[in-house]
């Protein structure tokens, strides 16, 4: 007869070593199934977060844009309206805009 790799437990201690086996696999079930749900609620909450982020930083692209286009129009009509822009002050034609 060949040893089992249990032989070297008494009947006695097999007995509560088996039940005590059982429990273990239940802890190790739960606390898996535990770890997938706490998974897909961060990586759910983390994706719906970045895409909000996306679209407020599109908007404030938009803006910057916006405001930059404004200041070049601005400036090109000042530039143009005053034939020459270098002899006023920098103080005076930031004043005006």
């Amino acid at each position: 007869m060949h040893n089992l790799p249990l032989a070297f437990l008494q009947p006695d201690q097999l007995a509560i070593f088996i039940p005590i086996l059982g429990v273990v696999a239940v802890i190790i079930m739960i606390l898996t199934k535990h770890q997938q749900r706490m998974a897909e609620i961060i990586h759910g909450t983390a994706q719906a977060q970045s895409a909000e982020e996306i679209v407020e930083l599109r908007h404030e692209v938009a803006q910057l844009k916006q405001m930059v286009h404004e200041q070049m129009i601005a400036l090109d009509s000042y530039a143009g309206s005053s034939g020459r822009a270098e002899e006023v002050p920098l103080q005076k034609r930031l004043e005006q805009i």
